[in-house]
């Protein structure tokens, strides 16, 4: 047991420290789980056997005296890293790590942001290792209590346990995996996180349990090849399989099943390969892997914050991690674990479970508290108005300015400082094909004109509210995360982006339907994949015969397009961090501007003589990008502009938009 676990957490270790040179060590997660369902459910199983019952108690105690005191030692220490290592702009986002962790439901958290197109630039989190405690947790207060049951209806249905136990298992793990095929080719970041998907791998462990009796005598001498094949698919997981692969789904079956083929070889004593995982070096590192597991994740991040991402550092920082893993183990862990003061469960859940957990808490929230910035909004801004009267000459040396007496939004608060059309989910998320719609501006004006693209077209809507409300014109939004509005094979995560090609059928047909007087448009990739199947970060002549192909149904159609050129790509950071860090050498910010998706959107627009605003002088007048513009914070992310800076814009756009609905001899009121 000690052997397999050490496989597994030296898997993960190897995989956050160089992750090119063990792509697929992720998979020592799947391995961790399938060895926590069969030690759970052996422990359950025996505990029945011996005593007839199943006291509830007791087992939440035992886990509360194994599990919390380690783990909540981390989080101290994540918190304490986040405030001396971490940017403070992420601290409040972090401490709210710590608390869902400290709670065991980070899982859902990190689920729910990795669909979130708004926390695309929150780095990785110090605690984002604690999903998979999570998932095991949940898995906890789920099992025992489902054993418990069947332990009470199977006199009443004249049913022996095991083979109860043997069918709910087996069908929890048939529907958990159907889910998890299902929900991982439709979402794969989300379906990683989730319980639903991974109770499968925990059953696989259970059923391994449950057939222990009978192993020894079924396997036979195919122990030592059993024992092999499932080393060797392990390790074969994590050598040959990458993050090109949507995980899990059945590709997870590989390292599940070679985990429940070691477990099972290894009935009788260690056989075949599996004695190698018999080892004093692998029981030592396995003994240690629960706090090993722990303490390797913040160190590494932080490391990483300081030092950059490169293999050195990883490797420094995973080997730096035995020390207080070890030390944990000893001082920490095992004393607690092993106390005879804590033998009864209420004092033991009392006395371990609930100091432990209310520290890690009360760390969370005043970290979270620390980091959460002002909320004072003041007065308005000046913003792009600060430009009027400036010549170019001034304009070009904006950047150089290295204070404000004010920078509103608050840098910690400008994640928050987004367009209203978010709030009230106006813009597809990544994972559905479906058309997300809102009515800004003046709803019940004649004239329509919709916002077509992906969120660089969403980030106008401040502005495009204000100008429709004033001028009669009726916005109607139709954008999506990360898709471009084309008719090309767009990428996401370097693999093609199916349901973006699903919305922009569904985006079309739309938009004929409601045939509006005009379609303004915006996106941020200029590069497609030229095959449907390939991968990559795509190239840029796809997605200029995408973007034609959408522009000229539009235009045959009679409906007008006008293309909002794309502010700067390749923000280096982002901005809002070096702000929060340099609010009295803002020059350190700024950066120079980079307009690829925007030169692809002139060169096309001129090809088919459309109408172009552009605001990019006003956003990097004299092609530098200063990070504040008249007190105004322009980047709210790493290229979206905040909302605050938008509505400073609201002049300037009305003015272009005002000539474009002039050039198509629409009506301006």
């Amino acid at each position: 047991m000690e052997g397999l676990r050490a496989i597994a957490v030296l898997l993960v270790l190897a995989f956050h420290a160089a992750p090119k040179l063990l792509p697929g060590g992720f998979v020592g997660v799947d391995v961790f789980f399938v060895i926590s369902g069969f030690l759970i459910t052996s422990l359950l199983v025996h505990e029945i056997n011996k005593n007839g019952r199943l006291s509830l108690a007791g087992f939440y105690a035992r886990r509360a005296k194994r599990l919390l005191p380690a783990a909540c030692l981390t989080l101290l220490a994540a918190a304490g890293l986040t405030y001396v290592f971490l940017p403070i702009t992420q601290r409040s986002v972090f401490g709210g790590d710590i608390l869902a962790a400290a709670l065991y439901f980070v899982n859902w958290r990190l689920a729910d942001r990795s669909v979130d197109y708004l926390a695309a630039d929150v780095m990785p989190s110090p605690v984002q290792h604690f999903w998979s405690l999570a998932v095991e947790e949940q898995f906890y207060l789920v099992w025992p209590v489902l054993i418990v049951l069947a332990l009470w209806i199977a006199p009443k249905i004249r049913v022996a346990l095991p083979r109860l136990l043997a069918v709910v298992i087996s069908l929890v793990a048939a529907v958990s995996l159907f889910y998890s095929v299902v929900h991982t080719a439709n979402s794969p970041e989300a379906a990683f996180f989730v319980t639903p998907t991974r109770f499968w791998e925990l059953a696989v462990g259970a059923i391994v349990a449950l057939a222990l009796p009978h192993l020894d005598v079924f396997l036979g001498g195919t122990r030592a090849v059993i024992s092999t094949l499932g080393v060797l698919m392990i390790l074969g997981g994590g050598y040959f399989i990458d993050g090109t692969f949507a995980w899990p789904g059945y590709w997870a079956l590989l390292p599940t099943l070679g985990a429940a083929a070691v477990l099972a070889g290894g009935v009788g004593g260690p056989a075949g390969a599996g004695r190698l995982l018999a080892l004093k070096p692998l029981v030592w590192v396995g003994g240690i892997s629960y706090s090993l597991y722990l303490w390797h994740w913040p160190l590494l991040v932080a490391a990483q914050a300081e030092w950059g991402t490169g293999t050195k550092v990883g490797v420094a920082a995973v080997a730096v991690s035995v020390l207080p893993a070890w030390l944990s183990h000893k001082l920490v862990e095992n004393p607690i674990r092993f106390s005879t003061a804590f033998a009864r469960p209420f004092k033991a859940a009392w006395a371990v479970g609930l100091p432990f957990t209310a520290v890690a808490v009360a760390c969370g929230v005043l970290l979270a508290f620390i980091g959460a910035g002002s909320d004072d909004k003041g007065g308005p801004v000046a913003g792009a108005a600060m430009l009027n009267g400036m010549n170019s000459q001034q304009q070009g040396d904006l950047w150089k300015t290295n204070r404000y007496p004010t920078v509103r939004p608050d840098p910690l608060k400008a994640l928050a400082d987004i367009p209203e059309a978010y709030p009230k989910k106006c813009q597809a998320n990544q994972d559905t094909p479906n058309v997300a719609s809102c009515d800004f501006g003046d709803t019940s004006a004649p004239t329509v004109v919709v916002m077509a693209g992906d969120s660089k077209m969403l980030q106008w809507e401040p502005a495009l509210d204000a100008i429709g409300k004033e001028h009669g014109i009726h916005i109607v939004t139709v954008t999506k995360s990360s898709c471009a509005f084309s008719d090309s094979v767009t990428v996401l995560n370097d693999r093609a982006y199916k349901s973006c090609a699903d919305w922009n059928k569904n985006a079309m047909a739309k938009i004929l339907e409601l045939h509006p007087a005009m379609v303004l448009t915006s996106q941020n990739s200029a590069r497609a994949l030229s095959d449907p199947a390939g991968a990559g970060e795509g190239e840029i002549p796809p997605m200029r015969d995408g973007l034609e192909r959408h522009w000229t149904t539009l235009q045959k159609a009679g409906i007008p397009v006008t293309v909002v050129l794309n502010n700067v790509n390749g923000v280096p950071s982002p901005v809002y961090e070096c702000v929060a860090k340099n609010r009295s050498k803002l020059s350190k910010c700024a950066f120079d501007s980079n307009y690829e998706t925007a030169d692809l959107q002139t060169e096309l627009a001129k090809k088919l003589n459309l109408g172009v605003i552009d605001l990019n002088p006003m956003i990097c007048p004299g092609g530098k990008c200063p990070a504040v513009i008249g007190s105004a914070l322009v980047y709210r992310d790493g290229s979206h502009i905040t909302a605050t800076y938008v509505k400073t814009l609201v002049p300037a756009l009305q003015d272009q938009l005002k000539r474009e609905f002039e050039r198509n001899r629409l009506t301006w009121k």
